[in-house]
């Protein structure tokens, strides 16, 4: 012990009444620090950049929760210092917590847990959209978002900059035109024979397309795949917005089996079909047995959807088997019959109209003057065409009483926006703007539009500005429409806020039952999965050729196994551990076939029972996650490992030191990853932490950069010796170079051996508890938009324990945190 750090620690020395008081250490900590800690972490040597001289008794330091944590975990001291006795390991770190979670609370007792929360830009799209009616593509105009811990919900890495008030700006102004349309939209049904369709191409199109269909009464059916532009389209959108597509079909000829049929959208560019946003469902019809295909969608105006036959021949090919000659009414090959093609929409139409300007009357703008000056006006104008003169002369609201209608809409309209009863000073400063602009000459819609603007750039719209300690009804409300939806509460949620029973327990747990049921819900599986399991990045990085399996179906079947499957656990309250084993999931016969499971017919995914040996269950051994998590050659036990720790098992690993190089991968396949990694962890700063990462990270070694097994690795390059160019298996007809065999066997930190992944994961089966509480964690974090404090830890495991006795349902884990201290206060 160095003298200067004695005579400190000394002086630190008191009775623990007086520790707080006094900022000083009571002697059983004292005594422990200076034996285990201080020959490290004093102001001299600092190890880790960390001297505890210079935080001494300020609980308030997040490193003191690190030092908790290590000492906890028996990281520290190192291994080969002196070890505290279990007792004193003990005492110390029930001492520490208590002082930890005293100084937590101290400080959210005055601040909160969170700081001021504002809307992500997911959640500012998507809250407008439902305020105001509209189907406005707006999230892409604000600024990305910074990602804490792996969420974008988090309030700390929420920052506001100048170019987020400028684009707030264009937002509102953006929203607020989608809502007031300058012509007249309604809800319009457009449906179209397969005959009419045809019928009303272009000529040059029809008789392009005539040789590849038939038709049986005014029933086509298409019996060839078609360039999109020649597949049965819908009528064009009048405007953008919400839209349903309806469609009946039916396999034909196709040997008792079904015909998937896509749904895309034409209008798209080539980035888009990059990312597959073109692609809006895969839905199969059945053989011989007609169906209503049914998909809701945010669409453009001027956009048509299309579907078509997968896997019907192109129609080339099949122009070379007949030789040139139409098909007739004797052909014998497969088609996709479409009795009929529906565009709905746009859905919700006059919602937005209806909020900003109630029930006012409108016209066009040339005839305003005179509604004003009490002359009557022809309806003539109802007969315009559309967009037609309602270009030159749009629609707008009249009001005769200028000043009491925007008092009185105004009044009405905040408390949806702000999402709580607004106070009579905060009305009146929204009232006197548009006041203003009237005394000012401006016509009442452009006053109006400019109030409304400065509502929807307010920092009550854009943030949800709580109080320290135990919300109000009206914030747990938007805090649970956030939650949820990523948006608003909805009349009900309002209401029940309203009178003063939302907290109540039974009251919350069936309005959030209601929330969870509905459709909106979505946004919460989407939102979460692309955060928590980083889907959002899964089109990121496209595979390297020699990965020639991994095409478009493909691409477009892993996700949404994934977003169904996590769907299935939430409606289903399935175990927490479902994540990581299951004997089921959701596939299609492309993904089927990638995973070597037969018997699988159509592109529809749907619920399946998994083989013994498929090596497949839960979500780390979906190919969404084995793709996300790899590089676009070769595999990486270190980041697979990484995720694993971080998204299922909740023990992240530390950074790698900066001056630490990265492994190169061989691309010959002379050496292995896990033999080069066995030589790069030999250094002893990179030691401590690949002991955690690397066993989850070969339990995964025989999945492949597209998530396919395998027993070999796949190299670029032959020649080295042990390489062969074989036919893949999954494949047919595609070859590869294969290169030295997989090893995927380890030994988990505590000891635990594993042959493979099937073994891994019943490693992490035995401790349901820990995945339990590592989404009990993501779940607060992503709800509240602030991270586990301290004092935060006996929340959390009040929820873990209040789950578990549901059963570790991963649905009343939701619950749990709903109904918890965390949920329920700033």
């Amino acid at each position: 012990m160095k003298p200067a750090a004695a005579i400190f620690i000394l002086m630190m020395i008191a009775p623990m009444s007086e520790a707080r008081a006094n900022g000083r250490l009571p002697a059983e900590a004292g005594a422990f620090i200076r034996k285990f800690c201080l020959d490290c972490h004093d102001n001299a040597a600092a190890k880790a950049k960390l001297s505890l001289e210079s935080i001494m008794a300020d609980f308030s330091k997040p490193a003191w929760v690190g030092v908790h944590d290590r000492v906890r975990a028996r990281e520290m001291p190192p291994p080969a210092s002196a070890q505290p006795r279990a007792e004193e390991r003990e005492s110390f770190l029930e001492w520490l917590g208590k002082e930890l979670t005293a100084a937590a609370k101290a400080r959210q007792a005055v601040e909160g847990r969170v700081l001021l929360r504002r809307m992500n830009r997911r959640e500012h799209e998507t809250t407008l959209h439902d305020l105001l009616g509209i189907a406005e593509p707006l999230g892409k105009i604000l600024p990305e978002e910074n990602a804490l811990h792996g969420f974008d919900t988090v309030s700390r890495a929420l920052e506001t900059s100048a170019t987020h008030l400028l684009r707030y700006q264009k937002v509102a102004d953006m929203a607020i035109a989608a809502a007031l349309p300058a012509w007249p939209v309604q809800n319009m049904v457009r449906r179209q024979t397969g005959r009419e369709f045809l019928d009303g191409r272009p000529k040059p199109n029809r008789e392009g397309t005539a040789p590849f269909v038939r038709f049986s009464g005014d029933t086509i059916i298409l019996c060839a795949q078609l360039y999109k532009h020649g597949s049965v389209t819908t009528a064009h959108t009048p405007v953008t917005g919400r839209y349903r597509v309806r469609a009946s079909v039916r396999a034909v000829q196709n040997e008792g089996k079904p015909i998937p049929v896509l749904l895309g959208r034409i209008s798209s560019d080539r980035f888009a079909h990059e990312r597959l946003e073109h692609l809006l469902d895969i839905q199969d019809a059945p053989a011989d047995k007609t169906r209503i295909i049914e998909i809701e969608a945010e669409l453009p105006a001027g956009e048509q959807v299309y579907l078509e036959g997968v896997g019907l021949t192109f129609f080339q090919e099949l122009a070379k088997r007949l030789k040139g000659a139409p098909v007739g009414e004797d052909y014998k090959g497969p088609g996709l019959a479409v009795d009929w093609i529906e565009l709905e929409g746009p859905l919700g139409a006059g919602i937005g109209y209806s909020r900003l300007f109630g029930d006012l009357p409108q016209v066009p703008s040339r005839h305003v003057a005179d509604v004003l000056a009490g002359k009557p006006v022809k309806d003539d104008w109802k007969k315009w065409s559309v967009p037609g003169e309602f270009t030159k002369y749009p629609l707008t609201p009249v009001s005769l009483k200028a000043q009491d209608d925007a008092d009185r809409l105004i009044r009405k309209f905040l408390p949806m926006a702000f999402r709580r009863p607004v106070p009579d000073e905060r009305v009146d400063h929204f009232v006197r703007i548009a006041r203003e602009q009237l005394a000012a000459g401006e016509p009442f819609d452009q006053s109006m539009r400019a109030a409304y603007k400065a509502v929807l750039c307010s920092p009550w719209f854009l943030s949800y500005v709580e109080s320290p300690g135990r919300l109000d009804d009206h914030a747990v409300a938007a805090r649970l429409a956030r939650f949820l939806w990523n948006s608003m509460p909805d009349a009900e949620l309002f209401a029940t806020a309203a009178s003063g029973r939302l907290t109540e327990p039974a009251v919350l747990r069936a309005q959030t039952e209601r929330m969870l049921d509905d459709p909106k819900s979505s946004r919460f599986v989407r939102g979460f999965v692309d955060q928590w399991l980083d889907m959002g990045r899964f089109l990121d990085m496209k595979p390297d050729e020699i990965y020639v399996e991994f095409d478009d179906m493909l691409a477009w079947s892993m996700p949404n196994e994934t977003y169904r499957f996590f769907r299935e656990v939430l409606v289903r309250d399935l175990p927490t551990s479902s994540f990581v084993a299951t004997d089921w999931t959701f596939i299609n016969s492309r993904l089927a076939r990638h995973y070597g499971i037969p018997g699988v017919e159509g592109l529809e995914l749907r619920k399946a029972s998994l083989p013994p040996d498929a090596h497949r269950g839960g979500v780390i051994t979906q190919g969404s996650i084995l793709k996300l998590t790899t590089n676009s050659s070769y595999t990486s036990p270190v980041k697979r490992g990484a995720w694993v720790l971080e998204r299922i098992i909740g023990k992240p690993a530390a950074p790698p030191p900066p001056d630490v190089k990265a492994v190169e991968p061989d691309i010959r396949g002379a050496t292995t990853i896990r033999e080069q990694l066995d030589k790069h962890k030999n250094v002893e700063a990179c030691a401590s932490c690949h002991v955690h990462i690397d066993p989850p990270g070969f339990a995964l070694e025989n999945f492949d950069v597209v998530g396919g097994w395998r027993e070999r690795y796949r190299v670029k390059q032959g020649g080295q010796k042990g390489t062969d160019y074989v036919e893949l298996p999954r494949t047919p007809g595609r070859k590869a170079w294969l290169a030295k065999p997989v090893q995927a066997d380890g030994t988990t930190v505590d000891g635990h051996r594993f042959r493979n992944i099937d073994d891994y994961r019943l490693i992490l089966l035995k401790d349901p508890d820990q995945l339990t509480r590592n989404l009990a964690c993501k779940l607060v974090l992503y709800s509240t938009g602030a991270e586990i404090d301290f004092a935060d830890r006996e929340v959390v495991e009040r929820i873990v324990r209040d789950t578990k006795a549901q059963g570790n349902g991963f649905r009343s884990l939701i619950h749990a945190v709903i109904q918890s201290a965390v949920f329920l206060h700033k």
